[in-house]
């Protein structure tokens, strides 16, 4: 690289003393430059790249561990239980109510807590002059989704002392009013394979995030789940 640049400044010297009058770049001077440029691009767009998807992968578990602990403030603070859903088919995630929330049927509580929370609405409208926002109006059973290339991989339940692994169709995360949870695991993951855990612990419902080694990360089978659904 230095001697690219020592080779440049003896053309411009040379050619500085024996034609002082003309300005500009000669052809050899300037295609130097832009090979310079492309080499500089090649060695540093990976790495760039890669920090791009890290930081979608890390911004993802951090909204997804909102969203838990939005759950759980609002279980306590309301004294109803509140359930964060996952459907890792459709790679998206929602709030759902205690009340309008049926085990057997768990893509219902998309749909119905979003009529149920208009409704609810039109109600406090009518009884009320002044209308009554509850913290959950813009949010209950409706879905979101991570970042781009970034999927719900899997999830590790444990209920009524069963531990499964869940890698399709649609689970969720409890919360009770009296704060607590359930222990449960869930994993996402980038294109290139870097997996991220999201970690509820059942007593106090406290959420933790990891990164998972890649050495770990066929144990679940998350690489192949992962090429088998892109978004």
């Amino acid at each position: 690289m230095f001697s690219i640049f020592s080779y440049v400044f003896k053309i411009r010297t040379r050619r500085t003393r024996h034609f002082p009058s003309v300005p500009g770049f000669t052809l050899i001077e300037v295609m130097l430059v832009l090979t310079l440029i492309v080499i500089l691009s090649s060695v540093t767009m990976p790495s760039l790249r890669g920090f791009a998807g890290s930081t979608r992968l890390k911004s993802s578990a951090s909204a997804i561990r909102d969203m838990l602990h939005f759950a759980r403030d609002v279980a306590i603070t309301e004294g109803s239980a509140y359930l964060v859903v996952f459907d890792l088919d459709q790679n998206r995630y929602w709030l759902a109510s205690s009340e309008t929330f049926v085990a057997s049927d768990l893509a219902s509580s998309l749909v119905a807590n979003t009529s149920n929370t208009i409704n609810q609405s039109e109600m406090q409208r009518s009884e009320s002059s002044q209308p009554v926002i509850s913290r959950t109006s813009m949010i209950l059973g409706i879905p979101r989704q991570p970042n781009h290339n970034i999927i719900l991989s899997q999830m590790v339940t444990n209920r009524n002392s069963r531990s499964m692994n869940v890698d399709d169709g649609i689970d969720y995360i409890y919360f009770s009013p009296t704060g607590s949870s359930e222990d449960i695991i869930l994993y996402i993951q980038d294109q290139v394979g870097r997996v991220v855990s999201i970690e509820v612990e059942a007593a106090s419902a406290r959420v933790r995030i990891q990164d998972v080694a890649a050495e770990e990360n066929g144990a679940y089978g998350m690489h192949r789940a992962g090429n088998n659904r892109t978004y």
